[in-house]
């Protein structure tokens, strides 16, 4: 008779279902890149409609990315003192990576209620809760790039794309949430209290609100928590870790002699293997010296004031010029550039998979192109409340053009600069990198708020003042 037994399956992973485990770690990989900068690209999205709003008015930008950009300075500071101090990071980048998540959904939910919320500074009212809430969140963000991508040393090389293309979506997810949600109209209307005829400004709202918007938001980090808790739970496409056992071939010789019992001279052997080692030291300092005396040639000083100049204005100048240079021709015009301008990093991204690499004098090409891009929006700026061509079709659509151009160029100069520092610097290069894009950033925004705030060179423009007309 036939025992009838249940069958046993064999539970060795096939090739397929080992595929299937690689390519849910790639999406979760992807999910997890959604957790960084996403709280900040959003309240760029929102800035066409709360900058009416609160306070600060026209200001608020040129505020709000000086204090980015000293709190970028933080993150990097911890960098160095890695770098310095030999710190193992590796041991507290799992928890570090949970806080950073963490913090990144209350301080979206924080944006949501406390976006409006003002109090009084040095006699003035300023909006200090959602500056504060910048501040954290830039801490987080910048923090979060040194902590992210070491943890995905971890696995095989080709998942770093899949978080590269979820940092991608942080700034297009924002954007495709701003175009749903619209920028509203303003309108002039006349004043049913005033006996002269008064115009004053009414702001017709967005499809939802500010509050709506950063709370649908903070289900980007939250999806990003939840992918790096299935991460950290799965083994799924992790590198073998290999036991490395440093020896150098001296050494395996010395082994090999002593254990010869023919050989009587074991003295005069030992000396000589140390005589070896010495040289081999010598040239190792040798060698060092030479890698840090070659370091700063002509080309790379060159490309570290590339990266200077176009962090500079990319990053530290032109946010703090957008509302003077894009507002003064319309709210529309505000809105639909800031959004198309989120879609320069992942565009530039695509053709940089295409065109890793071009030669200097490319690079120099496209920055004197940068410069001037840059030259025309500060004159815009300068000209508000009456900028070129303000009154026509023309203008707006060019200050559009104007604006995508000089954010894809820019993302493509930076993309570029990453690549050489990277390939021909190594470690230390991409160390030199992000300090002269945080030191240019800074720079930029610094002069910026300068003569925004203090100097008040920039106008604002009201549509209902007829003194702030332009004919």
């Amino acid at each position: 008779m036939l025992n009838n037994h249940p069958l046993e399956l064999d539970t060795i992973p096939t090739p397929t279902n080992q595929f299937h485990l690689k390519a849910v770690v790639y999406v979760l990989v992807i999910i997890f890149g959604l957790g960084t900068w996403t709280n900040l690209a959003g309240l760029w999205i929102e800035l066409p409609i709360i900058v009416p709003i609160l306070p600060e008015s026209w200001q608020l930008p040129a505020i709000l990315t000086l204090i980015i950009s000293a709190a970028n300075v933080f993150p990097i500071i911890f960098v160095f003192a890695s770098i310095i101090f030999k710190l193992n990071t590796s041991t507290f980048e799992i928890p570090v990576n949970y806080t950073l998540l963490l913090s990144s959904i209350i301080l979206a939910t924080a944006f949501a209620y406390l976006w409006n919320k003002t109090d009084y500074l040095f006699g003035t009212e300023q909006s200090i809760y959602l500056m504060c809430l910048c501040f954290f969140s830039a801490v987080g963000d910048c923090l979060s790039s040194t902590t992210f991508i070491p943890f995905l040393h971890r696995y095989e090389p080709f998942y770093l794309n899949a978080y590269f293309t979820g940092e991608a979506l942080t700034a297009l997810l924002p954007a495709l949430l701003g175009i749903i949600q619209g920028i509203g109209k303003s309108e002039c209307t006349m004043s049913n209290s005033t006996i002269n005829g008064t115009f004053i400004q009414i702001d017709r709202l967005p499809r939802f609100s500010v509050r709506t918007y950063f709370l649908i938001l903070s289900s980007l980090p939250f999806a990003a928590f939840l992918a790096f808790s299935g991460l950290y739970l799965m083994e799924t496409g992790r590198m073998e870790k290999k036991i490395s056992i440093k020896t150098s071939k001296h050494h395996q010789s010395r082994v090999f002699i002593l254990m010869d019992n023919n050989i009587e001279d074991i003295h005069v052997i030992q000396n000589t293997i140390k005589t070896i080692n010495k040289i081999e030291n010598q040239l190792e300092n040798n060698k060092k010296k030479n890698q840090r005396t070659t370091f700063m040639t002509p080309e790379t000083a060159l490309y570290l004031f590339v990266i200077f100049q176009q962090s500079m204005m990319l990053y530290g100048m032109c946010p703090g010029l957008t509302t003077f240079s894009l507002d003064a021709y319309s709210g529309a015009t505000f809105h639909y550039t800031i959004i198309a301008n989120s879609f320069a990093y992942p565009l530039i991204t695509l053709v940089g998979t295409f065109i890793p690499e071009v030669s200097s004098k490319t690079v120099c090409v496209f920055l004197i192109t940068h410069i001037g891009l840059f030259v025309y929006i500060f004159l815009t700026a300068k000209m508000s409340p009456c900028p070129p061509l303000v009154n026509s079709i023309l203008g707006p659509v060019i200050i559009f053009f104007v604006w995508n151009l000089i954010y894809l160029i820019g993302s493509y100069i930076r993309f570029l600069m990453g690549n050489y520092f990277r390939k021909a610097k190594d470690h230390r290069g991409l160390v030199w990198f992000s300090l002269a894009t945080q030191t240019g950033a800074l720079f930029g925004s610094l002069v910026i708020f300068i003569l925004t705030v203090n100097v008040q060179l920039f106008k604002e423009r009201n549509i209902c003042d007829k003194t702030s007309q332009c004919f």
